[in-house]
């Protein structure tokens, strides 16, 4: 698209702060807890997938929900969008608030549709024509035009879609409803380095738009370190912590010692790993006098944040939840 590498090195969002600070967020969830039914046992009780988890997506700007596989990611987002019922806690979508019972969207709100709902004989043009159809203000024009950008055949048979294309397909499909909300789970899934730089540049131009709030879920985060705004990471239906990527970044240092051990008090390692070369770990700034002087200390990346947070959770060694400024 012509305009996406003009926008590289913009700003997400265009607007302020203040103007931000000043809207209703776009999602909150409280104390979510969602059951599945066991594949394992059918017939025994449902299993508690998300348990307590809260979440908030600021309006106007692009959070990133990270987790690993299995950490809840997916089933968040379907109770998010009403596909999925929930058990207990809150769920406020755009302002309306959503039932326990699956509901309809609200309006303004969309995800990328499961291509599975299609007929495998389908194409590209079948699926315009049908949303056109039921969607008001669905843009045909744009969403063949997403789809020359991608690469994707429009009369290509759905059923014989490479896995890329059809997660293409699914994206050109939401992008062209021009919703306020959209949310997107995995949307990296199945592409190719090139084909995942261009889709960053199309949410670049996305968010370019005015009103407009961007939630996606992910458990890799190459090419996120500069388009994401705020940050939530879960772990086994928890949230571990969440905040503005930029405060989060300020709030911890990355901390390299030739052997886990702690020489000195007042040092607290966050989701330790040693190797050959000795240990490394978060180390909350307040905590970092602390340390060792020999300890090497240096600012994380985003990935590194994500890393060693998820590896406490996992060993039950994290603090408890916490929410950055």
């Amino acid at each position: 698209m012509s305009e996406s590498a003009a926008m590289n090195e913009s700003p997400v969002t265009n607007e302020s702060p203040a103007m931000n600070e000043n809207r209703a967020d776009a999602v909150v969830v409280r104390g979510l807890e969602v059951r599945v039914p066991s594949t394992a046992k059918p017939y025994a009780a449902p299993l508690p997938v998300v348990r307590g988890l809260d979440l908030t997506v600021p309006s106007g700007q692009v959070t990133v929900m990270v987790g690993a596989n299995g950490a809840g990611k997916t089933t968040t987002l379907r109770a998010i969008t009403g596909a999925h019922p929930f058990s207990s806690g809150s769920v406020e979508v755009l302002g309306t608030a959503l039932g326990t019972a699956r509901v309809r969207p609200p309006q303004g709100m969309t995800s990328r549709p499961g291509l599975s709902a299609y007929p495998r004989r389908w194409t590209a043009r079948h699926i315009a024509r049908m949303r056109q159809d039921a969607i008001l203000g669905f843009d045909t024009a744009w969403f063949e035009e997403l789809l020359t950008s991608f690469g994707v055949p429009h009369e290509q048979e759905v059923g014989r879609l490479s896995k890329g294309q059809a997660t293409q397909l699914g994206l050109a499909a939401a992008l062209a409803q021009d919703p306020r909300l959209l949310i997107l789970d995995e949307p990296f899934a199945h592409l190719d380095p090139l084909a995942r730089t261009e889709l960053v540049d199309v949410l670049r131009c996305f968010m370019a738009g005015e009103d407009r709030t961007l939630l996606l879920a992910t458990h890799d985060l190459e090419g996120m370190e500069r388009f994401a705004d705020h940050l939530v990471v879960i772990s086994q239906g928890i949230d571990v912590l969440s905040g503005d990527v930029e405060s989060l970044r300020e709030e911890y240092v990355l901390c390299e010692l030739e052997s886990a051990a702690m020489t000195e008090p007042g040092g607290s390692l966050v989701g330790p790993t040693t190797t050959g070369a000795g240990t490394s770990a978060l180390v909350a700034v307040e905590d970092a006098v602390g340390l060792p002087t020999t300890a090497s200390l240096r600012r994380p990346d985003v990935s590194e944040i994500v890393t060693h947070l998820l590896r406490a959770a996992r060993e039950d060694t994290a603090a408890p939840r916490r929410t950055a400024p």
